[in-house]
C-alpha cells in the first residue's frame, strides 16, 4: 500500500508531508520536503481519496492544484510499481525526485494557481502516461478495439522501474534526444549486469519499441533509430519442461481432499524444513485443499486442449459445437490472437466440467502458477529438470526440481508435444493450438535430441521429393 501521510510540524497549523510504502518486505517513509498548512491538507487529501475511487472505476478526474496532481501522480507512480513487484526503497527515492524535480517551492508559493503543463512529457514520463491510457482504456491495442492485457500492463509498469533504476545507476536522465543506439546499447548492459535472462531484455526492448512507435506518433520524439531491425534483442528457446501423457492420466487422477495423506507427501517430498511447515500449514484447511483440487482440473484442462492460460481458464459448456456426425468439438476464440480454433471434445474434458456445473471455477494466473508447482511437489515430481539457463553472461544447468518447472504454459507445450509423438501431423496439432506457422511450432516443441533429428529428415525427405 502507498499512501500520502501529514506530521504536524512544531506548535502552527503547519504539517510535513511524506509518502509511506508499506507491502511484505517494506514499511518505510519517505518525506517530500513539503510543508502545507492543515486547511489546505484536508483538501488535498479529500482530493487525492476522490481521484483514487475514480481511478478504480476506471476513469479520471481533472486536478487543478499543481501539487495535489503531482502528489496524485506520485501514488500512481508507486503504486503501479509495487503491483509490479519493482519497487525498492531506490526506486521509490528515485520516483519521488523524478515527479517533483526542482519545482516544489514554486508549487507551494502559489498554492491555489495552477502550473502550466509542460507540452512535452520527458521519457520516462510518457511511459507512465502510456501506461495509465492502457489502464484506463483511452489507448488500446494497435489496430483493434481491444483492451491492453494484464500480463502487457505488468510487463511495461516493468519497463518503467527499469528505465528509472538505469537514471540512477548510470546518473543521467534519458532524455528524448538520448534515445539512440548508444543509449539501446547500454541499456542492454545494464539489463546484462543485473544478470537478466536473455527474453527478459528482448521483452523490455519489445516494450520499448511499442512505446517509442506510440511516442513517434505523438511528435514527442524525432529520433528514429529504435525503427531500425538492429534495435533489438534476441530470444532464446527456452528450455522448459513438459507432461508425459501418462503424468496427465495421475495429475488427473491425483486427489487432494485428504489431509493426511497430503500432509504424508509433505513430509516426504518437501526440501526442507521449512516448506514442510509452510505447506502443512496451508494444507489444514480445507479451502486450500479444495483450490489445489480445482488448479488440477484447470491445468489439465490446458494440457487436453493446448490452449494458452488465457483460453483454457474460460472453457465453459457453451462451447461445445456438434459439427461432424455425433463428434463434438470445443469452438472458442483466442484472445491472443482472436483466432477461432476447434478442439476435439473428449471424455476426460467432459468430466472436468460437469464436475463444475459447466463452467470452470475462477482463479488468478499467479494463483494457478504457485498451485500447479505445489500439487507437482505433492504429486513427487521433485527430480532435478535439467534445464539449460541463461542469466547475464553466464549459462549453467540449472538445479531447479522438476515441480517448481511447472507453470501455466507447460500445459500448452505438453499437448503439443505429446500429440506429435503419437503421430499427430503439425498441420493438425496447428489447427487445435492456433499457432501461426509449423516453424514456429517446432521450436515449440519439447523434443529430445533423437526425436528432433526425425523431424528433421522427415524435412528432408520433403525437399527431396520436391526436387
Amino acid at each position: 500500500m502507498v499512501t500520502i501521510r501529514s506530521r504536524k510540524y512544531g506548535s502552527g497549523d503547519i504539517v510535513m508531508l511524506s509518502v509511506r510504502i508499506k507491502d511484505s518486505k517494506h514499511d518505510n517513509a519517505i518525506a517530500l520536503g513539503v510543508s502545507v498548512d492543515a486547511v489546505r491538507w484536508e483538501s488535498i487529501d479529500k482530493t487525492l481519496k476522490q481521484a483514487a475511487e475514480a481511478y478504480k472505476r476506471g476513469v479520471s478526474i481533472f486536478i487543478e492544484d499543481s501539487l495535489t496532481s503531482k502528489l496524485w501522480k506520485l501514488l500512481r507512480d508507486l503504486s503501479a510499481l509495487q503491483k509490479a513487484k519493482c519497487l525498492t526503497p531506490e526506486v521509490a527515492d528515485m520516483t519521488v525526485r523524478s515527479v517533483f524535480a526542482e519545482d516544489v517551492p514554486e508549487l507551494l508559493s502559489q498554492p491555489t494557481q495552477q502550473q502550466p503543463a509542460s507540452a512535452k512529457p520527458t521519457f520516462p514520463e510518457f511511459i507512465d502516461q502510456y501506461i495509465h491510457e492502457c489502464e484506463t482504456g483511452e489507448r488500446l491495442k494497435r489496430k483493434s478495439t481491444s483492451k491492453i492485457k494484464d500480463g502487457s500492463l505488468k510487463s511495461y509498469r516493468g519497463l518503467l522501474a527499469q528505465i528509472l533504476a538505469y537514471q540512477k545507476k548510470r546518473h543521467r536522465v534519458v532524455d528524448w534526444d538520448d534515445v539512440n543506439f548508444d543509449f539501446y546499447n547500454d541499456y542492454k548492459r545494464f539489463l546484462i549486469e543485473k544478470n537478466y535472462a536473455p527474453n527478459t531484455i528482448a521483452r523490455h526492448i519489445k516494450d520499448m519499441k511499442t512505446i517509442l512507435y506510440a511516442a513517434k506518433d505523438m511528435h514527442y520524439t524525432t529520433r528514429d533509430d529504435f525503427m531500425s531491425s538492429k534495435w533489438s534483442a534476441d530470444r532464446e528457446d527456452v528450455d522448459n519442461v513438459y507432461l508425459t501423457s501418462q503424468r496427465i492420466k495421475e495429475l488427473a487422477a491425483f486427489d487432494m481432499s485428504d489431509y493426511k495423506t497430503m500432509k504424508s507427501r509433505v513430509e516426504l517430498y518437501a526440501k526442507d524444513e521449512e516448506e514442510k511447515k509452510s505447506l502443512g500449514h496451508a494444507l489444514k484447511r480445507d479451502i486450500y485443499r479444495q483450490k489445489l483440487n480445482e488448479a488440477r482440473d484447470i491445468f489439465v484442462m490446458g494440457c487436453l486442449t493446448g490452449q494458452r492460460v488465457s483460453d483454457y481458464k474460460r472453457i465453459k459448456e457453451n462451447m461445445i459445437e456438434t459439427i461432424i456426425g455425433e463428434d463434438k468439438f470445443l469452438h472458442l476464440r483466442q484472445e491472443k490472437t482472436g483466432k477461432d480454433v476447434y478442439v476435439p471434445y473428449t471424455d476426460e474434458m467432459d468430466a472436468i466440467l460437469k464436475r463444475y456445473n459447466g463452467v470452470l471455477p475462477k482463479v488468478f494466473d499467479q494463483h494457478l502458477n504457485e498451485r500447479i508447482k505445489v500439487i507437482g511437489l505433492l504429486m513427487g515430481w521433485t527430480e532435478p529438470a535439467g534445464l539449460e539457463e541463461h542469466r547475464g553472461l553466464m549459462k549453467y544447468t540449472s538445479q531447479k526440481r522438476f515441480c517448481d518447472a511447472i507453470k501455466t504454459h507447460t500445459a500448452r507445450r505438453s499437448f503439443a508435444t505429446n500429440a506429435y509423438k503419437a503421430g499427430v501431423p503439425l498441420s493438425a496439432i496447428m489447427a487445435v493450438t492456433g499457432h501461426s506457422s509449423e516453424e514456429m511450432l517446432k521450436k515449440y516443441l519439447k523434443l529430445g535430441s533423437k526425436e528432433r533429428a526425425i523431424l528433421a529428415a522427415a524435412e528432408f525427405k520433403k525437399i527431396k521429393e520436391a526436387m
